[in-house]
């Protein structure tokens, strides 16, 4: 899987990008949520670092339909929030819950890839999934729900953040 970060952004461009990540970073004390697994209903994925450049974010989709994204390191930085239809939500958390677990000759697994780390949580209990992308045994669904989570929750490289 190939991600894409811009590698030049022209000066001004740039400035305006930087004045608009800095007010929206600070998501303005209207989102102060940090869910607990097993607790509150919400579904996360983090994406993390490899040796390379690649994007290292979490996004977390709440079941009340708010999204939050943050960023680290080679994807666009700091705290976004958004809103989306909490049937999407809904829906992505019970394709979560489907996802079947899978295993892989440890030969086969590629290293230096990044992972994708999927927790959802509702109704009291939590389910987490760890996917190695140098897996090829990785279930078509894995990947599908990484894409759908990843649009939903509004992935700067895929869809554009509104305030």
């Amino acid at each position: 899987m190939k991600h894409l970060v811009p590698s030049a952004v022209p000066a001004g461009a740039a400035l305006v990008t930087a004045a608009l990540a800095a007010a929206c970073a600070s998501g303005g004390g209207a989102h102060p949520r940090d869910p607990t697994p097993g607790r509150d209903t919400f579904v996360r994925m983090e994406r993390t670092e490899c040796l390379g450049t690649c994007p290292i974010y979490s996004v977390t989709l709440y079941e009340d339909g708010v999204a939050r994204y943050h960023g680290r390191r080679h994807a666009l930085l700091g705290t976004r929030w958004r809103k989306l239809d909490p049937d999407e939500v809904a829906r992505i958390m019970d394709d979560a819950t489907r996802v079947p677990s899978w295993t892989c000759d440890s030969a086969r697994i590629e290293t230096d890839y990044p992972e994708s780390i999927v927790t959802v949580s509702r109704g009291g209990g939590s389910r987490r999934i760890v996917h190695d992308h140098g897996d090829p045994c990785t279930p078509a669904a894995m990947l599908q729900l990484e894409a759908d989570i990843d649009v939903a929750g509004g992935h700067p490289q895929i869809v554009p953040y509104v305030r």
